[in-house]
């Protein structure tokens, strides 16, 4: 990499790893992503650290594994205390940006319209690292916050300027959790300019144009999408009508079409992120900036779509725990890996980019791969390790959903529930593999055992 280049990081949330255009996803629409994956590195076997939103992002500010930082579900606020790479390039004189659903301060609920956390000096978004910015609620959050009286937050209030607010509640009333956030398919009434990633996307670009001459630069664009609700827009869905996808795999809930109508929205909010990543790319050839600016893709998380009959994530199946992670710029060399990476790689590869001080347990990714074997991730119960073939869960309760997961206690012990399974011949994880082959189990589980640190 050149001496500090710019740095520019999507970070949608619940993207799935395998639906993308690079990945041969059949149907799944994204060129920009696929251009800069045919000029990048691309990591097939990208993980996040822990499948929920502020676990991941924490364990990305940090440089942390799951296990090795204190956020364990979304109702701990990351410790603006403690080290996180955010600062540390701010440190290092990068002029630091960031838009969207950070997810960082969630807990708090405090954005203010302004997204800042506070006012001047008191602003714990600055404190947090940022030099400048706006943190807006994620789509359930935006809601909840307002009906909880817990303040206002800055797309509610693009909204409430615009006449919108009101109608984007009363069509949110229909898209609840857990299941009509995913059947509810039809398309929402905000115009497209005022749609949430559009608007995020809007921000993101007006911060660049803005960021003072000279200076290196590093903008996170948090995504909204794709997210559930599928709440598209009628413009977006229309594009979509006639596309099949890969259908749901292990699925008794749902028919063929209303699967199909669901993952089509789903596609449809991953093909407006990628059009948005292209209006980004446009306006760094526009400033001249493209050549000196390190471009990474990733995701906190994926989600289940209906997979073996779960939906959302927190679970250990790949479409919940694995991401897309592309890197392109100057100095990336064009590779796809199956080597095990995650987003604690992704921090270590921000720092070492920006030659910012802070050690994490990851390893930069910008000279190639690491010369690694095996990586975890983990949730609640359950831990799981994964190298480039096998992966193997260790304490997975199939019957507890997300809230009953919160607080549970993981047990390294030999006795608890196990699964392998073989990527490489079975990616949908169809076949569970424990049964007939317990010494890889032993032998990944002792390992899974040294890498967390669980005795």
């Amino acid at each position: 990499m050149t001496a500090q280049p710019n740095i520019l990081f999507f970070f949608p949330d619940q993207h799935r790893g395998d639906w993308t255009g690079y990945r041969g996803a059949p149907g799944v629409r994204t060129p920009f992503l696929d251009a800069l994956a045919s000029a990048g590195a691309v990591y097939t076997r990208a993980l996040t650290p822990s499948p929920l939103c502020l676990p991941a992002r924490a364990c990305l500010a940090s440089g942390k594994r799951y296990d090795d930082q204190p956020v364990q579900t979304n109702q701990d606020d990351f410790d603006l205390g403690a080290f996180n790479i955010y600062r540390a390039m701010r440190e290092a004189g990068y002029h630091v940006m960031g838009c969207g659903k950070f997810d960082l301060l969630k807990d708090s609920m405090d954005w203010g319209r302004n997204g800042q956390h506070g006012e001047g000096e008191a602003s714990r978004l600055f404190a947090l690292g940022f030099s400048d910015g706006v943190d807006s609620a994620g789509k359930h959050d935006c809601i909840t916050a307002f009906k909880r009286q817990r303040g206002d937050e800055p797309y509610r209030a693009f909204l409430m300027a615009r006449g919108l607010w009101e109608t984007h509640v009363e069509d949110f009333e229909g898209r609840s959790y857990p299941s009509e956030c995913y059947t509810n398919t039809s398309p929402t009434p905000l115009p497209d300019d005022a749609y949430c990633d559009n608007w995020i996307a809007a921000r993101g670009r007006s911060l660049i144009e803005s960021a003072p001459a000279g200076k290196p630069w590093f903008l996170q664009v948090n995504f909204n999408g794709p997210h559930e609700p599928l709440d598209v827009t009628a413009g977006m869905q229309a594009r979509w009508r006639d596309v099949e996808l890969p259908t749901a795999t292990a699925n008794n809930q749902y028919s063929v079409d209303e699967h199909q109508d669901m993952r089509r929205n789903y596609a449809a909010m991953i093909e407006n992120i990628d059009a948005k990543v292209g209006e980004f790319l446009a306006l760094l050839d526009r400033l001249d900036q493209r050549e000196r600016t390190l471009i990474v893709y990733s995701s906190d998380h994926g989600d289940n779509l209906g997979d073996h009959n779960k939906w959302h994530k927190t679970t250990p199946h790949q479409a919940s725990v694995s991401v897309p992670l592309v890197l392109a710029g100057k100095g990336i060399a064009r590779q796809h890996s199956a080597v095990p990476v995650d987003l604690v790689d992704v921090a270590a590869t921000f720092l070492a980019a920006s030659g910012a001080s802070g050690s994490t347990d990851g390893a930069s990714l910008a000279g190639g791969p690491p010369d690694r074997q095996a990586l975890t991730s983990g949730f609640g119960e359950w831990r799981l390790i994964q190298d480039r073939q096998y992966k193997y869960i260790h304490g997975y309760d199939p019957s507890l959903g997300t809230a009953a997961r919160f607080g549970r206690p993981f047990s390294p012990l030999a006795d608890a529930p196990r699964q392998l399974y073989d990527l490489e011949a079975d990616p949908m994880e169809t076949e569970n593999l424990a049964a007939r082959d317990p010494g890889r189990c032993e032998a990944m589980r002792a390992a899974l055992v040294a890498l967390t640190g669980h005795r």
